[in-house]
């Protein structure tokens, strides 16, 4: 099975696309138990009733912290096959290649859970938490055109995503204006990194769509996609999610670069980015000076997006 021409033309259309029966029943089911035990030590039904009596603790998203080792761990590997050989679909691989336009370079892939009685993830207000996940994997700011430089983010529905289940509101085809919007963001004191403060500000968006899917659906999406959670409706679900992001293998080197420096690691390596010299960046993978990413537009926003940052040697080049 692989993506129609009509499904390939919607995921460039809107940035993302929703195909059911990517994954059997069967298959969902079981990585469902594992995530559970996971996440919760025992079935989610069990911790929901004990967190009624108030015996249960709360629970992390498993993609900004862990947990305890004896239960698993939510990133790739797990350590459980019925989550880890999630991969090995070669259909949905398949539909990932079709959608980067090139074999694929893995990123990352972790479990991503919300448990709608204790889910703190959602923004205070409904304009607010709109952002585009590239800086998951890649420090470099939005190229201007699509499909060279964004890479696919995938979600596989371990179980049915309803509208009152928190389902991640997107906004459709706003993966091609992501740049203009973060320039015009920052110009207006309306971005912080790649979230924007208020998204009544940012012109020309169509209207949020919620990613609501049955289970063995798969979601695929450009990295550039804005879009923000929502609160539960029915505080008495969880929204889990196997997830995995990959680039294309021609870009890789710069594209996912910044992954092993996340979070923690973050606040002593970008310090170090925004001093060093452009021979020493391209070792840790950013393009060289000359490189066709550089552009007016990219370099003016990476001089935002890391304050300090000294454009200056890749300008030049540019002017050669």
């Amino acid at each position: 099975m692989s993506l129609t021409p009509s499904q390939l033309e919607q995921y460039h259309r809107d940035g993302y696309i929703i195909v059911p029966d990517v994954f059997s029943a069967e298959e969902m089911d079981a990585a469902l138990v594992a995530m559970d035990h996971i996440f919760y030590g025992k079935p989610y039904a069990e911790w929901l009733a004990d967190f009624d009596t108030a015996a249960s603790r709360d629970v992390s998203d498993g993609f900004t912290t862990n947990q305890a080792p004896e239960t698993g761990r939510p990133q790739f590997p797990t350590g459980k096959d019925a989550l880890d050989r999630l991969i090995e679909n070669d259909d949905y691989l398949d539909m990932f290649e079709q959608c980067l336009g090139d074999k694929a370079s893995y990123c990352n892939a972790h479990l991503f859970l919300r448990s709608g009685p204790t889910d703190k993830r959602h923004s205070e207000h409904p304009w607010e938490g709109y952002h585009i996940d590239h800086g998951t994997n890649s420090l470099l700011p939005p190229f201007g055109e699509i499909g060279r430089f964004d890479y696919v983010n995938s979600g596989a529905y371990l179980h049915d995503v309803e509208p009152d289940g928190a389902p991640m509101l997107v906004i459709p085809g706003s993966h091609k204006v992501a740049q203009a919007a973060l320039a015009n963001g920052y110009a207006g004191d309306n971005v912080v990194g790649f979230t924007f403060k208020d998204l009544r500000e940012v012109a020309g968006l169509e209207e949020p769509v919620p990613a609501v899917a049955p289970r063995g659906s798969a979601m695929f999406s450009s990295s550039y996609l804005i879009h923000a959670a929502q609160p539960f409706e029915n505080k008495r679900v969880r929204r889990a999610f196997w997830t995995l992001s990959c680039c294309r293998r021609d870009n890789d080197r710069w594209t996912r670069f910044s992954n092993p420096f996340m979070y923690g690691e973050r606040e002593h390596m970008l310090p170090f980015f925004v001093r060093t010299t452009p021979r020493v960046r391209s070792i840790f993978g950013f393009p060289e000076p000359g490189h066709e990413y550089y552009t007016q537009e990219t370099l003016a926003l990476l001089e935002k997006s890391m304050p300090g940052f000294d454009a200056g040697p890749y300008h030049a080049v540019m002017g050669t």
